[in-house]
């Protein structure tokens, strides 16, 4: 059995499930193992692991309680969506309500919203939607901003304050991220080397309320490996994002994963013992040095948690609107090649299988999943030209085209791909 998964941040990773023995537990095949406990589990096995090991960790750190309600911030990437499937199973007496966001990303957030939505009619969890464009903008409309190096960290702002506001909304006492133990220590050592300990300190698997009436934050899966979830995911047949993020791939904390998934090939629970270090060591010395005296104020525009009268988020998107205002802000999809004038690369991400049946004249082909290893082939251009990216649909150009807008270059989309190009002249091919 084949595994892959694309996740923002880390890019892309694949496994392969195959026969391991009897499993440990029972007289079952063995697919996977759990090299730290030295356990060969079949998937049902598994599954029993994995959802005991949530209560666990609920239980362990007093997350809920029986009789609060609990909401799961659901993305549709294998993370949430294993949290919300395992807390259903783990507490299925407890009020259990979903929230999804849709970022307007172009392409993709409608594609996880539909999974979504699959998710939580499956398990008959309630969903509540939030759409971004209902505001005025979209998590794409930063790229044209000073924040488009940052656009992870925008679009955490971002999540993080609507959350927050749905859950004081259904006066939820509790809202779960799908934050796992990779995601966990790999932040706290990427803040580590920064010297961002105010931040770490917001790592912890309960973070209490700022506000009164506000929901306590909490990690159920902060002691569960992230391929665990992919295991989980697959195992269980669970609808899952099929398609990476568009700002996946642009982000350190990639490097630092890296660096610990080497080490835990030689110490297999490299990570547990890390977490366990910043949780009990470090991040007691944090709060009790620079959480005395702190004040929280609530923000004069939307009424989240600040530490001045207008939040992070609020400012930024203020920021955003000005600027959409202005003749400043531009579209990055074009329809036609002539609205670029002089000097235009062309650019073709598809297969190369594709490319030789048809193209566009004079286009270049760099397969999408090629495109961050051949970037040197378009540095040339990247001063002197402007890129006009395309595939058949536009979906996978859209994708590469905000990449590199990311590492600067001046890309454009052309919308609806070669299905519409080939009504345009000035882009047929002879």
């Amino acid at each position: 059995m084949r595994l892959s998964y694309s996740k923002c941040g880390i890019g892309s990773f694949g496994l392969e499930l195959k026969s391991l023995g009897r499993c440990n537990n029972c007289s079952e095949e063995a697919l996977v193992n759990i090299r730290y406990s030295k356990k060969k589990l079949c998937p049902e096995c598994f599954s029993e692991f994995f959802v005991r090991r949530v209560r666990k960790t609920v239980e362990e750190f007093r997350m809920f309680k029986p009789g609060e309600r609990v909401v799961v911030a659901v993305s549709g990437g294998k993370d949430s969506v294993a949290l919300l499937h395992a807390l259903k199973k783990a507490f299925p007496e407890v009020d259990i309500l979903s929230f999804y966001i849709n970022l307007g990303i172009k392409y993709y957030s409608d594609h996880l919203q539909e999974k979504v939505g699959e998710l939580a009619e499956k398990l008959r969890v309630p969903l509540e939607v939030y759409d971004l464009r209902s505001e005025g903008y979209t998590i794409d409309d930063f790229l044209m901003t000073k924040y488009k190096h940052k656009m992870c960290s925008i679009c955490g702002t971002i999540k993080r304050n609507i959350f927050t506001r749905m859950a004081v909304k259904v006066e939820a006492n509790a809202l779960a991220t799908g934050h796992n133990l990779d995601d966990t220590v790999s932040t706290m050592l990427s803040l580590f080397f920064n010297g961002d300990f105010e931040s770490i300190k917001r790592l912890k698997p309960v973070i209490n309320p700022l506000l009164p009436k506000h929901p306590r934050k909490i990690k159920p899966l902060i002691t569960t490996p992230e391929i665990e979830d992919l295991y989980y995911v697959y195992l269980n047949k669970l609808p899952v994002g099929e398609c990476d993020c568009p700002y996946g791939e642009i982000t350190p904390i990639k490097d630092v994963k890296a660096i610990l998934d080497k080490l835990e090939d030689k110490q297999p629970d490299v990570k547990f013992r890390l977490l366990s270090v910043f949780r009990k060591k470090l991040i007691p010395l944090i709060v009790d040095n620079r959480e005395k005296g702190e004040e929280v104020l609530s923000c004069k525009i939307c009424g989240m948690p600040s530490s001045s009268e207008i939040c992070s988020k609020c400012r930024k998107v203020e920021e955003l609107i000005n600027l959409k205002r202005t003749a400043k802000y531009e579209s990055i999809e074009i329809d036609d090649v002539k609205e670029l004038g002089g000097d235009v690369v062309l650019l073709d991400v598809r297969t190369k299988e594709e490319f030789l049946i048809s193209t566009l004249p004079g286009a270049i082909n760099i397969p999408l999943e090629e495109l961050e290893k051949r970037l040197a082939e378009l540095k040339p251009y990247k001063k002197t030209h402007k890129i006009l990216v395309f595939c058949n649909t536009g979906r996978i150009s859209y994708s590469a085209t905000l990449k590199m807008r990311n590492l600067g270059f001046r890309a454009y989309n052309l919308r609806g791909g070669l299905g519409l190009a080939g009504k345009a002249s000035s882009l047929r091919k002879e």
